[in-house]
């Protein structure tokens, strides 16, 4: 096992640490949720269940959105730099060095201050903290507005910001996309990609057909007469 992680530089160590906090940030509450119907916020999936409930084109985009993720994490180079594509208007789009998209794909160093990502990760945890207690402080007492909240937090300040600050101004926050975590982490632990997306399958199914598998309870279990 050591022989496998020897060598992890700088930027792939913090995608470890930075996406490891956000699985732990989003499994926390998620799992307190689904083992107490009573927790002051819904699950995700809850959570979508109510959006699809509202709007059922909703579930559209969550498919959508869960197989470009799929199939992102296993076939595309996510490690590929420099220029992918020229417009008509003379732009060159390319790919920052922790792997996202920036309109400016111009070289840079890899290996930011180890003190930056810090910095990142301790204001995003904390707003998110801060955020959701003061959600649950005004007693609105809708449970989905704390978790909209609380999810929403989470992909601003891991996936929103960086992704808008990489494309527009060129800024490569100190760690890399999930995309090239998970990349890093099949080159070390190849099965660690088959588990991933083994469970983006299952949560696609369990998000298109909520409350699946539970629906199953909800039908007449097969007897000897069934077709």
């Amino acid at each position: 096992m050591k022989a496998r992680f020897a060598g992890i530089g700088r930027s792939e160590a913090w995608g470890y640490v930075v996406w490891g906090a956000a699985g732990l940030v989003i499994a926390i509450p998620e799992i307190t949720a689904a083992v107490n119907a009573k927790a002051p916020w819904p699950t995700i999936s809850g959570m979508v269940g109510h959006l699809e409930f509202r709007w059922s084109w909703v579930a559209l985009i969550v498919v959508a959105l869960i197989v470009s993720v799929a199939f992102h994490a296993a076939r595309f180079p996510w490690r590929q730099r420099g220029q992918l594509a020229i417009q008509a208007t003379e732009r060159v789009l390319g790919r920052t060095v922790g792997g996202r998209f920036t309109m400016k794909p111009e070289p840079a160093e890899e290996g930011e201050k180890d003190q930056v990502a810090a910095l990142w990760l301790l204001i995003a945890l904390a707003v998110v903290i801060a955020g959701s207690v003061l959600v649950a402080a005004l007693g609105l007492h809708d449970k989905f507005i704390l978790g909209y909240v609380l999810y929403g937090l989470i992909a601003l300040f891991w996936v929103v910001v960086p992704s808008g600050l990489a494309f527009w101004f060129a800024r490569d926050v100190p760690f890399p996309t999930l995309f090239r975590t998970i990349g890093d982490l099949e080159r070390r632990l190849h099965f660690a990609t088959v588990l991933i997306l083994a469970g983006l399958v299952i949560l696609l199914i369990h998000l298109a057909l909520y409350p699946w598998p539970a629906i199953f309870h909800q039908l007449q279990p097969p007897t000897v007469h069934s077709p």
